[in-house]
């Protein structure tokens, strides 16, 4: 299938398709007399799959690593790839939950109608 067809079913552009095949990420199976990138059905699992890991959080960079060199997914390089990712995921959480405590108890001292105004005026982003 050509590029268009190919940005169609899956949901992207033809711009996006071309970037990742320069990011090494998707490769047509060739090209027709007049040009045209030819692509074969397995691409629309290939987009898919960098969709989904995208979406994810993974880098482009590590989704071309998940990749082997006949263009299979290679399951215990992205397994591995998952858990650092989760590692990473978690990380975050316990950050965000940290600041959520800390803004709670900011909150509540700000609501506090006993603490003083040079308090307020120190917190103001000049």
């Amino acid at each position: 299938m050509k590029i268009g067809e190919l940005a169609r079913k899956s949901g992207l552009t033809p711009s996006a398709i071309r970037f990742y095949e320069e990011q090494g990420l998707l490769a047509p199976i060739s090209r027709t007399a007049a040009g045209y990138r030819e692509y074969s059905n397995y691409a629309m699992e290939r987009l898919h799959v960098i969709q989904v890991s995208k979406r994810l959080g993974f880098s482009l960079d590590v989704i071309r690593g998940m990749f082997g060199e006949n263009g299979q997914c290679l399951k215990t390089e992205i397994l591995e790839r998952t858990e650092t990712r989760l590692r990473e995921v978690e990380e975050q959480q316990e950050a965000l939950a940290s600041q959520h405590r800390e803004l709670l108890a900011l909150r509540a001292i700000l609501r506090d109608e006993s603490v003083s105004r040079p308090f307020c005026e120190n917190l103001a982003v000049n």
